[in-house]
This record gives C-alpha cells, structure tokens and sequence, in this order.
C-alpha cells in the first residue's frame, strides 16, 4: 500500500533536519518512491508521477546542495543545447517566448542559460515541497546495509536516516564536467597554466594570458572556442587540441522560424525513404546544412547530438590550429604528449593557459552506459537513463513515469512499451540518429494502441512537437502528419525498411530483430481511485481544446516578467 508521508511544512526541508539532528539520531521515514538524483530525469519523473498518482509520495536524495545535476556545476556562459520550450518538467513553463494564449513557442534560438536553468529547478523542487508528498534529502548519499534496507547519510553530519519505500528509481548517468574533477586527468608540470572551463571568463578579463589551448573535442570544448571568439579572442590565439572529429546538429541549419517549424522537420525525414543507406541520409543531411563537420575532408567518428547554430560552426572553421593526435596524455615543460604523437608548447609558456573541457572521458554516451540487460522496469526498481524520445531526457522520463501510473504493475508488459539502445546498439556515431527516431517511433506505436497514453504525450510540455509549441496547433501537425507531405507514412515506411534489413548499417533492427509490438489485449491498466492529485500546488486551468491538447492547460504563471516566469517570485509563493 501507499504510505503516505507527514505533511511537510514548505519552508521546512529534511536536508535542514539532517544538517542540524545530532550524530547519533537516526530516523526512519517511508514513501512509494524513492529517487536518486535531483537531475532533469529524475524531477521529471517526480513531476509526473505526482500530477498522475495522488497518493504517490516521493523522498528526493542527492549529494550535490541543490538541485540541477551538472548543471550545478557547469561553466557560468553554458547554455541549452535544445530549445527552452520542451526542457525541463511538465508541470512549469521555462520559456520566456508565449503565445498569446500564454503556451510557450518554439524558438530556433531560445536557449536557457545553466543560471535561468538552476533557478527554475529550484522553483520545481518549491513545488514539491508545497504539495507535502516530498521529503528533500541534499547533501545527502544513499546506500544500502547488509540486509538490503536502504540508508540516506547526510555528507556533512553522517546522519542515518533509514528509508522503507515500495519503489527505488535510480539515474544511471555519470555526467562529468571538468570542474567536477579533482585536478587533471593526466600529468602536468608546475610550469603549466592550467584551469577547468568555468574559470575561463575571469582569466579572458584579466588579460593575463596571449594564448589559449582549448583540450577537448565536444559540446564543452565548441563552446569554449565560441567564448573566446565572442570575447575578442583572435583565432591565431587559439589552439584546439581536440581528440578526435564530430558531427554537429545544427539548429538553424534545420529550422528556420516558428511558422516553418512543420515544413522544416520534413527534412529530417524524407532521406529516410528515399536513400539505400543510413550514411547517404546522414550526408544528405549535411548537404541540406542539418548537420556539419568542421573539416569536410575527414568522416568523423562521433555524433552524440551536440548542437551548433551556423555562426558557432563558422567560428569553428576560422580555427587554423586544431591538433587531431588522440587524446593528451601529460604536458611536460616543453610539449604536449598525445595518444598518436606530440607538439611543441606555445611559447612563451608563461603567457598561455590551457582550459580543460575534457568530458566523457569514458567514451560514454554523456555519461550513460546502457548493457545488454539493461531494463527501465525491474520488479520494484525503476531505471531510468536511456531515452525513449529522441535526445530528450524530460520527456522521456515523463513518459516512463505516466507508464508507472497507469499500467499494472507488471514489469514484463511495461518493458514492452520500451525500445532503448543498450549493448552494442548503444552507438556514439551517426547510427544513433536513426536508432533514436527508430525507438521513438516503436514506442509511440506501442503505446498508441491506448489513446490516453498519447493524449499525454501530447499535452506534455516536454515533448518537441506538441501542438501547443507550433503555429497552427493540433491542426498543423495533423496536416503535416496526414496530409501532403505524409509525414505519417514516411515515418512508417523507415520503420518498415529497418525492418526489412534495407539498411546494411543495421540488419538487426537497432538491436529489436524479431520483437513484435504489445498485444493491446495483454495490456493491463491499474485500477486507480478518484482521489484529486493537490500537485502541482496551482489552480488548474481549463483547457483551450475540446480535444483537451493544450499542454500548458495545467499551469498558471505565478508573475510573468518580459513574458517569462520570475521563478524567485514563484519560489516564494510556493
């Protein structure tokens, strides 16, 4: 049965309790879920399973103080790489661009900042606590005794509190980013100027330095050469020592405006049936300016999603110095030793800095690793990780929430429901473009087999092609969908090809080979109780459509300043 958690006090949190109880006390609380990880996976999931379960009760646990994962720790110009519109959670708008029925609208360039990004998951965990089903535990590490009941230790006090829940749901991600480290990865000598990224702005306005090294070949290290080109940095001050070639998304290369939004994302879809293999729509793909390399004499190895807008890719290609030996393995007084070889130091040494942008270093697909075993839901722990939207964590684990709440608690059937890369299939390079659109496409056939499922995706504000963020609506993506440009049937056909082993990067369905669709028959909805959810803590709107799509029908803006949310006002009224 659910048990249900005290009424919480909001202004109260059970990290303070941890923080100032004596040593020796230990308590004991209960909950239905217990979630590790205040990340964008894991308050996703807590956002959904609260607006969908009303007895749901949920005890939070991370080490870091504040909400946020990585973001907490990322440098001070990060930004989203995906549009502000879909990030995030389901129940709270982070966009500042509306309509003018108030639903947030997609914009090419809306890209919150990791500041605006970190205020906003503190107004979301405001939200937890004002609903009282959420017991908060920062600063705090979990683990579990020798009879397997699970322990949450307060980092700073090594206070015990012992949890009973029905259900464990755990992040299986290790971001890292480079101020998270604990010094270099490799060997450097004394002489050496170096700094992780985030220190980067107070070194540009020092002066101190005529010369930068950027060591990084991602996301982390494209935007380091962006800041310094922005900052008045000039090229030949830079040196991009980056391991190895990627692809870039580029953003704009794709869409163009709010109004094209529909037409554009035909792009992505019309090589799929017409091309013979997965490579010739990649490179179609890049003669239509979608995606990009920096050298076009060289067939990187890498795609992880990183996305780029055409100035940033400009700024890239003004680089003339750009070191590809592998990784660094030490910096001595007088070169830089690399996997494939070595170079000289700049000189003078004094003069320059070298920033470290060094992520996944592993190899990891931005910190996951998915086996072959790998399943979402495993008797009473839930996994979650591994998207079941394409490049979209929030909604996946919206998605992975909403399969919680309202099928029966029936492992085997909801992992059904899921198609996931894992094991080999789970591929850092141009494949994983198509494995992701092809696990999309399985999950949403599977569960559109019952309606309400797809009603919630699509009032979700996570999801990228929900009607409310579009021009036209519902409207707009039934045209696109059905209408001349038959996006519908094109997605269909790249299916089917997949299947048919039309492709010969992958003559095994993205690792799915002969797995057949849910019976809808089989599937089994849980019997649920007419209790109101009290979450999110807001009076509810009533939705603008007969058809009940209109995402954001379940939030009112608390203040709105330049037609975006002031989440420290919403804090507070919370």
């Amino acid at each position: 049965a659910n048990i249900m958690c005290k009424q919480q006090d909001p202004n109260t949190a059970d990290d303070a309790d941890a923080a100032t109880a004596p040593a020796a006390a230990s308590k004991t609380k209960e909950a239905t879920y217990l979630v590790i990880g205040a990340g964008t996976a894991g308050l996703s999931f807590i956002d959904s399973i609260l607006t969908l379960d009303a007895s749901a009760t949920v005890i939070l646990v991370d080490r870091n103080s504040q909400p946020g994962g990585h973001w907490t720790k990322s440098y001070p110009f990060v930004k989203l790489h995906q549009t502000s519109c879909n990030y995030g959670v389901n129940s709270l708008p982070l966009s500042n661009i509306r309509d003018k029925k108030g639903n947030e609208r997609f914009d090419v360039h809306d890209l919150a900042s990791g500041q605006q990004i970190c205020e906003y998951y503190e107004a979301v965990v405001e939200q937890f606590r004002a609903c009282g089903r959420v017991h908060i535990y920062f600063n705090c590490e979990h683990s579990k005794d020798d009879s397997g009941n699970h322990l949450v230790t307060n980092i700073d006090t090594n206070v015990v509190t012992r949890v009973s829940c029905n259900k464990l749901v755990v992040v299986h991600s290790n971001v890292l980013v480079p101020s998270m480290r604990n010094g270099s990865p490799f060997p450097i000598d004394s002489s050496i100027n170096y700094a992780p990224l985030n220190e980067l702005p107070t070194h540009i306005a020092s002066n101190q330095f005529k010369k930068y090294v950027v060591i990084g070949a991602g996301k982390t290290g494209s935007d380091a050469i962006t800041y310094l080109l922005r900052s008045g940095v000039d090229q030949s001050a830079i040196q991009w020592i980056a391991s190895r070639d990627i692809w870039y998304f580029v953003r704009d290369g794709v869409w163009g405006g709010y109004k094209s939004y529909r037409k554009d994302t035909m792009k992505l879809v019309d090589p799929l049936v017409k091309c013979k293999t997965l490579l010739d729509a990649f490179l179609e793909y890049e003669k239509d300016g979608i995606v990009a390399r920096i050298d076009t004499s060289t067939l990187p190895e890498v795609f992880k999603g990183a996305t780029i807008d055409k100035s940033e890719l400009a700024g890239f290609r003004s680089i003339k110095d750009i070191v590809h030996l592998g990784r660094v393995t030490s910096i001595t007084s007088d070169e830089i030793k690399l996997e494939k070889g070595a170079v000289p130091l700049p000189a003078p040494t004094a003069d320059t800095l070298f920033v470290d942008c060094m992520a996944d270093l592993d190899g990891s697909f931005y910190g996951y690793r998915i086996p072959e075993d790998f399943k979402i839901f495993d008797d009473n722990q839930i996994n979650l990780g591994p998207t079941v939207v394409s490049y979209n964590v929030s909604c996946s684990s919206a998605i992975i929430a909403y399969i919680e709440s309202e099928f029966a608690d029936d492992s085997e059937m909801r992992n059904s429901l899921v198609y996931i890369g894992k094991g080999e299939e789970f591929t850092t390079d141009y494949k994983s473009f198509f494995s992701q659109f092809y696990y999309q496409n399985k999950v949403f056939s599977a569960l559109g087999a019952y309606p309400p499922a797809m009603q919630f995706i699509m009032n979700s504000r996570t999801y990228l092609d929900a009607p409310s963020h579009h021009y036209l609506g519902m409207a707009g993506l039934l045209w696109t969908l059905f209408g001349p440009s038959q996006m519908a049937k094109k997605a269909a056909k790249f299916v089917e090809r997949v299947e048919r082993g039309d492709f010969p990067e992958t003559q095994n369905c993205f690792g799915y080979a002969g797995r057949k669709l849910p019976d809808p028959k089989e599937l089994k909805i849980k019997d649920k109780s007419n209790l109101k959810s009290n979450y999110p803590p807001r009076k509810k709107c009533e939705p603008k459509s007969k058809l009940r799509l209109n995402c954001c029908a379940t939030v009112d803006v608390i203040e709105e300043k330049r037609g975006g949310v002031d989440y420290k006002a919403a804090k507070a009224a919370a």
